[in-house]
């Protein structure tokens, strides 16, 4: 249904793969480059910027992956992320010199059960056909020494056990973004992925991000997960217990009870934020959040909906126009640049970050708002490559046509754009024709596990 809809994008997506999968590197290519053994796909073609493999960006490249052809290159791009981590020290925000120093927000855990998801349902299925055997065993083995690194990154990234990234902060189970050789707001705010926002108020290393700490939540589920997986009940039961205290912190630090709302915190004030940003749907993608808390989050979903999608973050939270005449003008480009909306504000529609919030929808029951916003997205995603003969990185939500330009040039392509508006078609498609979407056909409490490839 849709797929034929949309024919004539999906075969430009399955085209664009082939240019930006990159073959591993045998030699120095130049002082740019951070040469990874493995082959891996980029968000674009863009030679100077965005040819690297990116960190969060291939976790929703990913979405346009699984399940295809390309699911290979799942394993090939995580093995390299492990290769970063074992020589580095850390996931960098691009196999890049210049982001050394920084990560991005941490999907490794997710990255890792993706591909381990596409090994073990293989083997299920086989198993149900009696088909020949189907050795689980080097994938187990696979699992178990990758889940060991992601382990580290966590610890010693995430949880900055020997104070190098500026992640933590002394007496919180909560983290903050942060810099290895720098650890200031600028640097810290390229390491959110939400580089620039108005979100942060320009000091993103002050706050506890309500998007990171899910993150690492989920981190600390997948490592039960995984343990499952390898038969391990006393380190699944471990971190299932640690898993519970972050979101225990969570609740209390991160939510607004009278607002009925996830936030960020600035830690330094002792203040919840009352910005209103789509990150704050995560808690339902990881499933944290109770069934009380979704009804409360969706009722402020009209808040972020237009008509060609979900706003990155809601028009009521940009700073008003201020008079600034009576400020001395030294002071003035500093205070209009803190007041102007950035890149990732509104009215900016963003895929992966809606994505998040989309799955979020589906795993608490809220098909119809999910299925809205996706046709909404696709439609709008349509038309832009339909005019222009490409994807874009981002669009703008009030016209549907391409966003201003910021720090840099509007991409084209575009890696997470791409693999979303695949996903999207997919999934609708599965809600039209399948009997349920859920593995449980009459689910009760959320989160509800999906069945569907997302």
């Amino acid at each position: 249904m849709y797929q034929g809809e949309y024919k004539d994008i999906l075969t430009y997506i399955d085209q664009y793969w082939e240019l930006v999968t990159h073959k591993p590197e045998r030699r120095i290519v130049n002082h740019h480059v951070v040469t990874i053994p493995h082959p891996y796909i980029s968000p674009n073609v863009w030679l100077d910027k965005f040819s690297y493999m990116f960190y969060w960006d291939s976790f929703f490249i990913f979405r346009g992956l699984i399940g295809t052809k390309r699911e290979w290159l799942l394993k090939e791009m995580v093995n390299n992320f492990i290769y970063l981590f074992e020589k580095y020290g850390i996931i960098p925000n691009f196999n890049g010199p210049v982001s050394m120093g920084r990560s991005q927000p941490p999907f490794l855990s997710s990255m890792v059960l993706d591909t381990y998801n596409g090994y073990y349902f293989a083997y299920k299925r086989k198993s149900r056909l009696h088909e020949a055997l189907f050795d689980l065993t080097p994938h187990k083995q696979w699992l178990r020494k990758t889940v060991a690194i992601a382990k580290k990154e966590y610890e010693q990234v995430w949880l900055d056990k020997d104070h190098r990234y500026n992640h933590s902060v002394k007496g919180s189970t909560l983290a903050r973004y942060g810099d290895r050789d720098i650890g200031y707001a600028h640097s810290s705010e390229l390491e959110s992925g939400w580089d620039f926002t108005s979100r942060f108020y320009n000091r993103c290393n002050e706050f506890f991000p309500i998007d990171l700490n899910v993150l690492l939540y989920k981190y600390e589920r997948d490592f039960a997960k995984i343990a499952f997986h390898l038969e391990d009940r006393a380190e699944e039961e471990k971190w299932r217990e640690i898993a519970d205290k972050r979101r225990k912190a969570i609740n209390k630090v991160l939510w607004d009870d009278k607002k009925g709302f996830f936030y960020d915190y600035c830690f330094t004030n002792e203040r919840i934020s009352d910005f209103l940003s789509l990150a704050s749907f995560t808690p339902l993608w990881a499933g944290l959040a109770t069934k009380e808390q979704a009804e409360h989050m969706v009722k402020k979903l009209h808040l972020f909906e237009g008509e060609y999608g979900l706003f990155i973050t809601a028009k009521e939270s940009l700073a008003p126009k201020a008079d600034l005449s009576t400020i001395p003008l030294r002071y003035r480009p500093a205070i209009e640049y803190v007041l102007t909306p950035k890149q990732w504000d509104y009215p900016n529609v963003w895929p992966p970050v809606e994505y998040l919030a989309v799955i979020g929808l589906l795993k608490y029951g809220y098909v119809e708002d999910a299925k809205r916003v996706m046709q909404k997205s696709i439609k709008a995603h349509a038309a832009i490559f339909r005019k222009y003969k490409t994807m874009l990185e981002k669009i703008n939500g009030e016209t549907g046509d391409k966003a201003g330009t910021f720090h840099y040039e509007l991409q084209e392509g575009f890696g997470w754009t791409n693999a979303v508006f695949y996903r999207y078609v997919h999934i609708l498609d599965d809600i039209e024709t399948l009997p349920t979407i859920y593995k449980d056909p009459k689910p009760e409490n959320p989160p509800f596990g999906l069945s569907i490839l997302h």
